[in-house]
């Protein structure tokens, strides 16, 4: 006499057998995806350690402006601009890359780490190329103020003529420089500064613009014999000359300082949290 089979034991076996095979399919999808991922970071790690070094070199070497120091930081650029072409293209490899829904939140932190290290590589890049090209620019202008303040302190003149004579020459020497001035700018203004150096760049933009401006005046004035009404316009030239270093402006440059150490900062916090989401599924997934 046969026995009946009962629907429950029969539909709970069912249940148990899919859930099974489930829990072993996304087990091995998980393990099948992060061991495409680990290919994919094995390529990264030699970009990374290059993006490292030259960071390093970099900071050690300042902005020099001595032939030996242009041929490091021409090899310090071409290794950036390598490695930060091997990090996008590792992360786009990590794009394309299909993860399983209990993957998502791990491949998520993939792409936010990559997508940052790529970030702070190019701006490691503009930082090379920036700041010895920033200071170069600005070399011309010491020279220029030192002759200016030369002719602008003598005041002993004899008769109407030297009086004229020397506002003359104090006119031109204004003149020099607000040429001198323009020309900065003009290299300057075909600069890429990164974020962290924008505030700087900036404000220095705008105190040579109002210098020359107000040297331009100052010139006019004195060619003019209106010598009565220059403290207003040497009012003007002092603020542009201090403006670079005035509160605003250190606020802003030590903001811009902050957000870059946050985003490195953050490199860190996501490897971290990457390991741990690794741990996660690998203990929830047994």
């Amino acid at each position: 006499m046969k026995t009946a089979r009962k629907p429950g034991l029969v539909l709970a076996l069912a249940v148990a057998l899919c859930g099974c095979g489930h829990t072993t399919s996304v087990r091995g999808q998980v393990a099948g995806y992060i061991k495409q991922v680990r290919t994919i970071e094995s390529k990264l790690t030699a970009p990374l350690a290059a993006v490292s070094q030259a960071g390093r070199q970099f900071s050690s070497s300042g902005a020099k402006t001595t032939l030996l120091g242009n041929i490091e930081r021409s090899g310090q650029r071409q290794t950036l601009s390598r490695a930060l072409a091997q990090i996008r293209l590792q992360g786009r490899r990590l794009k394309a890359l299909k993860a399983p829904p209990a993957a998502g939140r791990l491949r998520s932190l993939l792409l936010r780490l990559t997508a940052a290290e790529a970030g702070l590589t190019h701006q490691l890049e503009l930082l090379v190329v920036f700041l010895p090209r920033f200071s170069a620019a600005l070399g011309p202008l010491g020279g220029a103020a030192a002759r200016l303040e030369a002719i602008l302190v003598k005041r002993q003149a004899v008769g109407s003529a030297a009086v004229a004579a020397l506002f003359a020459a104090k006119a031109s020497a204004l003149r020099d420089f607000t040429a001198t001035t323009q020309r900065v700018v003009a290299r300057l203004r075909h600069l890429t500064p990164p974020a962290v150096s924008k505030p700087q760049y900036r404000s220095q933009l705008a105190s040579l613009r109002g210098m020359g401006a107000s040297a331009g005046r100052l010139a006019d004035a004195l060619a003019g014999g209106a010598v009565t009404n220059v403290a207003p316009l040497l009012l003007a030239f002092d603020r542009a000359a201090v403006a670079t270093h005035s509160r605003a402006v250190q606020r802003a440059q030590i903001a811009a300082v902050r957000a870059y150490d946050v985003q490195t900062a953050g490199l860190s916090k996501l490897s971290q949290a990457i390991a741990e989401e690794r741990l996660r599924l690998a203990n929830t997934l047994k």
